[in-house]
């Protein structure tokens, strides 16, 4: 079937075939594996963009979106509950308090005025 220079022949063909393949896979597996590391850092931040339902034994993760809208309304005044409300009420009773401290600070001075002090 196959004489000693038709084996000889058909051997290095194969051998340049196999030598072929491997370098050819050692090429792509680093490609791949980039690939496949971006694809998973991808669906990480995908699943944190989207949120993830609740399961069996896990709480549900509201996605970017819902937590940024949930954000926004701490940060807008609205029925008296909000952050920007709470902070407005403490501004206010902050500059109350400094102007109570301004009217003592003038009273004390007219006390001690007239005390001689």
């Amino acid at each position: 079937m196959f004489n000693s220079a038709g084996l000889m022949e058909f051997l290095t063909v194969l051998g340049a075939f196999v030598g072929t393949l491997t370098a050819t896979l050692m090429l792509l597996t680093p490609m791949f594996r980039s690939i496949k590391s971006l694809n998973t850092k991808l669906d990480t931040f995908f699943r944190d963009w989207e949120g993830t339902p609740a399961s069996p034994g896990r709480d549900a993760v509201p996605g970017v979106m819902e937590r940024l809208n949930k954000l926004d309304g701490e940060l807008s005044k609205n029925s008296g509950k909000s952050v920007k409300d709470a902070v407005t009420r403490i501004e206010k009773r902050m500059e109350e308090g400094n102007k109570k401290f301004d009217e003592l600070e003038v009273r004390i001075k007219n006390i001690e005025a007239k005390l001689g002090l």
